[in-house]
């Protein structure tokens, strides 16, 4: 009886133990690097539910970002919120835009000597690779919003997670009675001048926050600065022999991948050029598969961050439809080119945005710089590659260019040469061969490469052998 009442109290002991507890928990490493996507918010999401399952004691996302998607950022902060584990936020470089809305939605701040936190005003990538304002204040007041909720949830300083965001925001630090507080000039008037003491404009009027790691610290933002991972993990006291380091799977790798806002414009770019040029070259080939491909890995990866519903990839493809009809079977270009056209784009813009009537405005223009750089440069491909082309080795391969010479024994049935410099109009489209009336015959001609269009005007500039080769007039 003895010996098991003192077994029940050892084990009664090391159950409320915090170090055997403690011991027995893993540390999750979350890293949270590069542009803030949906790709990221999915790897996220994965880690923080494998780090409740695993009964984790402390989360740690190394941040190291210059921002990304509002909307992304976002649906990190409403994981992080609900994670079972403790959250800590470990800034080893710049926690800029999204990244500073990530960290305030942390339990605590620890960063890196030369790290920095701050400027988070929603803005959209302009054509030259710069940061253009495109914001308006339902946008600013929406994130403002949120910046300020998880500030006061995770008792951070409320008003620099404002001034982060809001440029008009201006704060100052002053003393009053020995207590140093940080102030807006709306709250300063509440108190009498002779009592206030100010110390120096935090953040002035007209300017975003940014705070260095010393700043951050002296502000109250900031617990601790501390060189890297391993000082973090001695700081907070935890087993640093049961550590798991969080990594994207080779799927969530190769989505981030699809969806980056470079990648997403080529991957257009290229599948538009491959089926232009499939239009030029008989029966269906390489490049035809190849621009599908990437149409498909461009469609594939948006679908997979919640981007591209089957509704969207539905309007791109009647869109196709529609374009492949007016090309091949309707006369002429009218209705349903136009149509197939505004279908393609529509799908494509809607591909690129989470709710077309609820994103930030900041994304929606976005999503129009990525579908008005990969028009122009689907345009300037197109260009360069019907004047350049038809002079590679590769179209010589593909198109037939030995002639039948009378030299070399061959007789044609009728005198090709005859029509040499005569004028007619194509009766099919010539992509780039196809079939015109000259001199009130009708006659398989050939182009040099450019694309004609049905009905339209041509003179034959070359007859070899049995090859008619025309051109536009």
């Amino acid at each position: 009886m003895k010996r098991t009442l003192f077994l029940s109290l050892i084990l009664l002991c090391l159950w409320h133990n915090p170090s055997f507890s403690q011991s027995e928990s893993p540390v999750y490493i979350i890293p949270v690097k590069g542009i803030i996507d949906l790709g990221l918010s999915g790897f996220v999401k994965r880690s923080l539910k494998e780090a409740g399952e695993n009964r984790a004691s402390v989360v740690i996302l190394e941040i190291d970002t210059f921002g990304g998607r509002v909307d992304a950022a976002v649906e990190i902060c409403d994981y992080l919120e609900k994670a079972t584990p403790y959250t800590i936020a470990f800034i080893d470089g710049q926690a800029w835009s999204a990244g500073a809305l990530i960290s305030l939605a942390c339990r605590r701040i620890i960063m890196s000597p030369g790290s920095s936190i701050g400027s988070a005003e929603p803005r959209a990538m302009g054509f030259t690779g710069s940061k253009n304002e495109f914001t308006d204040e339902k946008t600013v007041s929406a994130i403002r919003a949120k910046f300020k909720a998880l500030a006061e949830e995770n008792k951070h300083p409320v008003n620099l997670a404002i001034a982060m965001v809001d440029k008009d925001f201006e704060i100052k630090q002053i003393r009053i009675k020995n207590e140093i507080r940080l102030l807006t000039a709306d709250e300063l008037q509440r108190y009498k001048s002779r009592d206030i003491q100010t110390i120096k404009t935090v953040s002035p009027k007209g300017k975003l926050l940014n705070l260095t790691s010393a700043e951050a610290k002296e502000l109250g933002l900031a617990e601790e600065i501390l060189d890297n991972r391993a000082a973090v993990i001695n700081y907070l006291g935890v087993n640093n022999r049961n550590i798991v380091q969080a990594s994207p799977t080779w799927s969530e790798s190769l989505v981030r991948f699809l969806t980056h806002p470079l990648v997403s414009p080529l991957l257009l770019t290229l599948g538009f050029l491959g089926m232009l040029f499939e239009l030029k070259i008989p029966g269906w080939g390489l490049s035809g598969s190849l621009g599908l491909l990437f149409l498909a890995l461009f469609f594939w990866g948006h679908h997979l961050v919640g981007l591209a519903s089957w509704i969207e990839l539905i309007i791109f493809f009647i869109g196709i439809l529609l374009l492949i009809l007016e090309i091949f079977v309707i006369p002429g270009f009218g209705v349903a080119g136009i149509t197939g056209i505004i279908l393609i784009l529509t799908g494509i813009f809607l591909s690129l945005i989470k709710s077309p009537f609820y994103s930030p405005r900041a994304q929606l223009t976005q999503a129009f710089y990525t579908l008005s750089i990969t028009i122009i440069v689907t345009f300037v491909g197109v260009i360069l590659g019907w004047r350049l082309l038809p002079h590679t080795s590769l179209w010589k391969r593909i198109i037939l260019n030995s002639a039948e010479m009378k030299q070399e024994g061959f007789q044609s049935t009728t005198v090709l040469e005859n029509y040499l410099g005569k004028t007619g109009v194509s009766l099919t489209v010539l992509r780039p061969t196809g079939r015109a009336i000259i001199d009130q015959r009708t006659l398989d001609v050939i182009t040099e490469g450019e694309f004609i269009d049905k009905n339209k005007s041509v003179k034959v500039i070359k007859v070899e052998g049995n090859k008619i080769i025309v051109k536009e007039v």
